[in-house]
């Protein structure tokens, strides 16, 4: 399989990705010779992709009582043999992350399909969203900020997610109720976080409110503009970037002063960002199960 560039993995990076401890990685390392680490000039270890592989399947056999002494006598074949027969036997939400993990390290699309289909036949789409891909991209989003993996690898497994969520939208059928709202969804300029905000989409869509989705980066002239043509009773947006933030602020004080008869609601990490703009009808979603709350009643919690 091509790879972009030899990824090193740090002693932290794995046990992120394992859920194994370091102290715990450095034991069975010298005990039962499990990785071979290459080490810098300064004695500090670092691991390629075949040892974080192993690593993660090493953790899926020990968390599922087979003990390391055993582990170590299996061969390649004979651990990847073990571990297929714990995915077929005891499918789970943990697994199924652990998977997702070894086909963005090998850029397996074929891998992503067999794992992301299977799991939502047997989970249901919600939960492979909720339970297996929040974990899952707060895995490798921690890795990517800092540097530790190739932004190539987590580029082409959101864009994977993407379009699985995209097809789900894609199959909801447009029925509107009289109690149906019109949703404007957007993320402002230089905003491009927008896995979870699509799936707000989905839920949103799936309890019968008409929306119209401008997707990332709308440009921040533009907003006003549309909802002056669409008249949406309520505009939702999220945000998750720090920069561009005074940008960002003078946008939402527009929209609050030029809107006060529509709902305006904004979750994401940097929400309280605007607190000073909270009004009878300008509301901060505090937290991703307040975000869920929302789109799947459409209220809000004062």
């Amino acid at each position: 399989m091509n790879r972009l560039g030899n990824i090193k993995y740090s002693i932290t990076d794995l046990s992120r990705l394992s859920g194994i401890k370091q102290h715990t990685i450095r034991i069975w390392e010298q005990r039962y010779g499990i990785l071979q680490p290459e080490r810098t000039d300064t004695k500090i270890r670092f691991y390629s992709d075949k040892e974080l592989k192993q690593i993660i399947n090493i953790s899926m056999l020990n968390k599922r009582g087979l003990k390391i002494s055993k582990i170590a006598l299996l061969s390649d074949v004979e651990l990847n043999d073990k571990v297929n027969d714990v995915e077929v036997s005891q499918y789970s939400h943990e697994i199924v992350v652990d998977q997702l993990t070894k086909s963005m390290i090998d850029f397996d699309e074929i891998a992503f399909e067999k794992i992301i289909n299977t799991s939502i036949l047997k989970f249901g789409f919600q939960s492979v969203i909720l339970d297996v891909i929040y974990p899952f991209l707060e895995k490798i989003g921690l890795l990517w900020l800092s540097g530790n993996i190739n932004p190539a690898q987590e580029h082409f497994i959101s864009n994977l997610i993407r379009q699985k969520i995209i097809v789900a939208i894609d199959g909801q059928s447009l029925q509107y109720t009289p109690d149906s709202k019109k949703v404007m969804m957007f993320l402002p300029q230089h905003e491009l976080h927008e896995i979870a905000f699509l799936f707000y989409s989905y839920l949103l869509k799936l309890n019968h409110h008409h929306v119209i989705y401008l997707g990332a980066n709308l440009p921040n002239a533009d907003v006003q503009e549309v909802i002056k043509v669409y008249e949406p009773d309520i505009v939702f947006s999220v945000l998750t970037s720090s920069l561009h933030l005074k940008n960002t602020k003078q946008l939402f004080a527009q929209i609050a002063a030029n809107n006060s008869s529509i709902n305006i609601l904004v979750g994401g990490p940097q929400a309280n960002q605007l607190l000073e703009f909270v009004t009878s009808n300008f509301h901060i979603l505090h937290s991703l199960e307040e975000e869920l709350e929302f789109c799947k009643t459409l209220e809000v919690k004062q």
